[in-house]
């Protein structure tokens, strides 16, 4: 069975990407905390209820019905790609704004709703093996 195709599934390997790539950068921000004016990196969030409607709305896509129409080319940099540099309240003697505690914060709870995502995936697949006969 293709998992892909259903968009609970695709939202939340969406959801699971989005966190590991978010601790990636913030083990990056924990690692360089004495680097002088280091600058503490963010991803910016999912938008889910964008995705949960364009789930169940059918896309359309513009297409050019005279060649003198401006094309609609601009590229898709996917839902969390963006980098945000956000100010914090406290700063270090050598400038670097990065919070050790609110860093450690952030990954906790990355962890929490990435279990969160893995056990939404185990229960509907366990549904969806109930549905058809199979334990």
């Amino acid at each position: 069975m293709d998992t892909s195709k259903l968009s609970l599934f695709r939202m939340a390997r969406t959801k699971m990407d989005w966190l590991a790539q978010r601790q990636r950068v913030l083990a990056q921000n924990i690692s360089n905390a004495d680097t002088p004016k280091f600058k503490a990196k963010d991803l910016r969030e999912v938008d889910f209820g964008k995705m949960v409607l364009d789930a169940t709305e059918p896309s359309v896509k513009p297409t050019m019905t005279n060649p003198s129409h401006m094309g609609a080319a601009l590229p898709d940099l996917g839902p969390y790609r963006e980098v945000a540099v956000r100010r914090t309240w406290e700063r270090s003697i050598d400038g670097n704004p990065v919070v050790l505690e609110e860093q450690m914060e952030k990954m906790a709870r990355g962890r929490s709703q990435y279990d969160l995502a893995l056990q939404l995936i185990k229960k509907n697949l366990t549904m969806i093996k109930s549905a058809l006969g199979q334990r």
